[in-house]
C-alpha cells in the first residue's frame, strides 16, 4: 500500500506531461486546418505577390534552443518584399484613380494576430520542455523548426493574400461607384415607372371588377322586368303572394254572399214561426173565452143533462193539452233558430275580419310593388351612370397603356445602350481578374505543396509522441505491478505472523479447556462424558508446535477468528486474508 502511494504522484506528473503535449498537438492539428482551408472568392481576389524563392533561408533563421524550444523567428526580408509590393500596388491604384482606404489597417490587425497566436504557442512548447526530464532530441528540434518556419510563411502568404483581397474590393467599389449613379438613378426611375404602372392595373382590375358586378346586377334586373312585363301583357296573374292573397279574396267574398242569402232565410223562417205561435196564443185565448161562456150558461140553465157537460169538459182538455204541446214544440223551434242565428252571426263577423286582413294584405303587397317599381327605375339609372363611367376609365386605361408603352420603349433603348457599356467595362475588369487568379493559383499550388510538407512532418511527430508515451505507460504498468507484488509480499508475512499468533493462542485455549475437563471428572460422579466432547476434544488437540492435524481442520479453526477493514470495519474470516486485503485496496483508494 506505502508503495502504491509512492507512485501516485510519479504517475499523476506522467499524466499531466501527456495531457499536455495532446493539448499542444490539437491546437497545431486546429491550425493547419484553420490554413489549409480553401478561399471561397477566389475568382474574386486582387493581384498575388510572387512569393520569393530565397524563402527557404529565411526559414532556416527560426531557431530553437534545446531545453525551452526558445523561437527566434526572421521577418525582414519577407517584410522587405512585402513592403516593395505593397508600394507598386499603390501606385497602380494611385494610376487608376482609386484611393486604398482600409486595407493597411485591416492588414496590421491580421498581423498582430498571428503574432499573439505564435507566442502563445511558443509558450505551451516551452511549458512542455520544462515538464520533460529528458531533453529532446535533435532531430525533433529540427522538425519543430521545419514545422514553424512552413507555418510562419503559410501565414505571411495568407496575410498578403488579405491585404489583396481588400485592395481589389476598394477598386470594386470605386468601380461601382463611378458608374452606378447613374444606374441607380435609372434604376429609381425605372422603379418608379413600375410602381405607378402597377398602381393603375389594380385600378383597371377593381373597375374591371365593379363594372362586371354591375352588368350581372343589370341582367338579374332586366330579367325580372321582362318577366313581369310578359305577365301583364298575357294577362296571367303571377304565381306569387299578391296572386294567392287575391284568389283568398275571391273566395271570401263568395262565402261572404251565401252566408247573407242563409242569414235572410233563416230570418224569414223565423219570422213565420213567430206569427204561427202567435195565431195558436190566439186560439188559445179564444178557446179560454169559450170555456167560460159554457160554465155561465151551466150556471143559467142547470138544468141540462150530465152527459153533455162532461162530453164538452173532456174535448176542451184535449184541445188545451194539444195547443200546449204546439206551445212547446214552436218555442224549443224557435230558441235553437236563435242559437243558430247567434253562431251564423258570429261565423260572418269573423269571415268580414278576415276580408279586412286579406284587404290590408293586398294593399301592402301594392305598396311593396310601387316600392320594387321604384328601386327598378332607380338601378336602371345607377347602371346607365356606371355605363358611363365605365366607358370614360376604359378610355383613360387606354391612354395610359399608350403612354407606358412609350416609356418602356424608350427605358429599353437607355437601359440597351448602359448595358454595352457596363459590358465593355465588365470584360476589362474580367480580364484583369483573369491574371489576378491565375497568379493566385500558382501561389496556392505553393502553398499547398508546403502544406504537404507540414503535415507529413506533424504526422511523424505524431507517431514518435505515441511511441513514447506507449513505451512510459508500459514502464509505470512494470512499475506498479513490481510495488504490488513486493506490497502482496509482506501482507502474506504479517498474516503468516498472525496465523502463528492464533495458533498460539488456540493451544493456550486447548490446554485450558483439557485442565477444565480434568478438574470436572472427580465432581461428576455418575456422568460420563459423551462420544461428541471425546471428539471435540481430540479435534482440539495438537501434539506438535507447526500443527500435524489435517488441512480441513486448520481451515474450521481459521473460520471461527475473523479480521477487519480498518477503514470500513468489514468482517472477513482468516481462511479469507487475500479477499480483505483487495478490499482494503480498493476501499482506501
Amino acid at each position: 500500500m506505502q508503495g502504491t502511494r509512492r507512485s501516485a504522484p510519479k504517475g499523476r506528473a506522467a499524466r499531466c506531461s501527456a495531457d499536455d503535449a495532446d493539448m499542444a498537438h490539437q491546437e497545431a492539428d486546429r491550425r493547419a486546418k484553420l490554413f489549409s482551408r480553401p478561399d471561397e472568392e477566389s475568382h474574386w481576389q486582387a493581384e498575388s505577390l510572387t512569393a520569393p524563392r530565397d524563402s527557404q533561408s529565411t526559414e532556416r533563421q527560426m531557431r530553437i534552443s534545446s531545453p525551452r524550444l526558445t523561437l527566434q523567428p526572421a521577418f525582414s526580408a519577407a517584410s522587405k518584399e512585402a513592403m516593395a509590393s505593397k508600394g507598386a500596388k499603390e501606385t497602380i491604384v494611385s494610376k487608376l484613380g482609386f484611393k486604398s482606404s482600409s486595407s493597411a489597417s485591416k492588414a496590421e490587425a491580421e498581423l498582430e494576430r498571428v503574432r499573439k497566436e505564435n507566442a502563445h504557442l511558443r509558450r505551451k512548447i516551452d511549458e512542455l520542455a520544462k515538464r520533460h526530464i529528458k531533453p529532446p532530441d535533435s532531430d525533433k528540434s529540427k522538425l519543430l523548426e521545419r514545422i514553424l518556419s512552413l507555418e510562419t510563411l503559410r501565414e505571411r502568404n495568407n496575410q498578403q493574400l488579405l491585404v489583396k483581397e481588400q485592395e481589389l474590393e476598394t477598386m470594386r467599389q470605386q468601380l461601382s461607384a463611378r458608374g452606378g449613379e447613374v444606374v441607380k438613378s435609372l434604376q429609381s426611375q425605372l422603379e418608379q415607372r413600375k410602381k405607378e404602372a402597377e398602381q393603375r392595373d389594380s385600378l383597371f382590375q377593381n373597375l374591371s371588377q365593379e363594372t362586371e358586378n354591375l352588368k350581372n346586377k343589370l341582367a338579374s334586373v332586366s330579367a325580372r322586368c321582362q318577366s313581369l312585363e310578359t305577365q301583364v301583357v298575357n294577362g296571367q296573374a303571377p304565381l306569387s303572394d299578391s296572386a294567392r292573397v287575391q284568389d283568398q279574396l275571391r273566395d271570401a267574398l263568395e262565402k261572404n254572399q251565401q252566408w247573407l242569402v242563409y242569414d235572410q232565410q233563416r230570418e224569414a223562417y223565423v219570422q213565420s214561426v213567430v206569427a204561427r205561435t202567435m195565431e195558436l196564443e190566439q186560439q188559445l185565448a179564444q178557446a179560454k173565452q169559450q170555456q167560460t161562456k159554457p160554465e155561465a150558461s151551466s150556471e143559467v140553465s142547470t138544468k141540462c143533462p150530465a152527459a153533455e157537460e162532461s162530453d164538452l169538459k173532456s174535448h176542451y182538455q184535449q184541445l188545451l193539452s194539444t195547443m200546449q204541446k204546439d206551445l212547446e214544440s214552436q218555442k224549443d223551434k224557435t230558441a235553437r233558430a236563435q242559437l243558430e242565428l247567434s253562431v251564423q252571426r258570429e261565423q260572418a263577423l269573423k269571415a268580414q275580419a278576415e276580408l279586412q286582413c286579406q284587404k290590408e294584405q293586398v294593399t301592402r303587397v301594392q305598396e311593396e310593388l310601387l316600392v320594387l317599381q321604384r328601386k327598378y327605375e332607380e338601378k336602371c339609372c345607377e347602371l346607365s351612370a356606371s355605363l358611363r363611367r365605365y366607358q370614360e376609365k376604359s378610355k383613360e386605361l387606354e391612354e395610359i397603356r399608350m403612354q407606358l408603352q412609350a416609356e418602356q420603349l424608350g427605358n429599353r433603348s437607355a437601359a440597351h445602350e448602359e448595358r454595352k457599356t457596363m459590358s465593355e467595362w465588365t470584360d476589362r475588369l474580367r480580364a484583369e481578374l483573369e491574371n489576378v487568379n491565375t497568379r493566385l493559383e500558382e501561389e496556392r499550388k505553393r502553398s499547398a505543396e508546403l502544406l504537404l510538407q507540414v503535415n507529413s512532418l506533424q504526422n511523424s511527430l505524431l507517431s514518435q509522441n505515441e511511441e513514447h508515451r506507449r513505451i512510459a505507460a508500459l514502464e509505470l504498468q512494470i512499475q506498479l505491478s513490481a510495488k504490488d507484488f513486493e506490497d502482496e509480499k509482506i501482507d502474506r508475512q504479517s498474516m503468516q505472523q498472525q496465523l502463528h499468533k492464533v495458533l498460539k493462542e488456540l493451544r493456550k485455549a486447548r490446554d485450558q479447556i483439557a485442565k477444565l475437563e480434568s478438574a470436572k471428572q472427580p465432581n461428576t460422579r455418575f456422568s460420563e462424558p459423551s462420544s461428541y466432547n471425546k471428539l471435540e476434544f481430540e479435534r482440539l488437540t495438537l501434539d506438535d508446535p507447526y500443527g500435524t492435524t489435517s488441512p480441513t481442520k486448520v481451515i474450521n479453526l481459521l473460520d471461527e477468528s475473523f479480521l477487519e477493514c480498518p477503514k470500513c470495519r468489514a468482517p472477513y474470516p482468516t481462511s479469507r486474508h487475500r479477499e480483505l486485503l483487495a478490499h482494503i485496496d480498493y476501499c482506501l483508494t
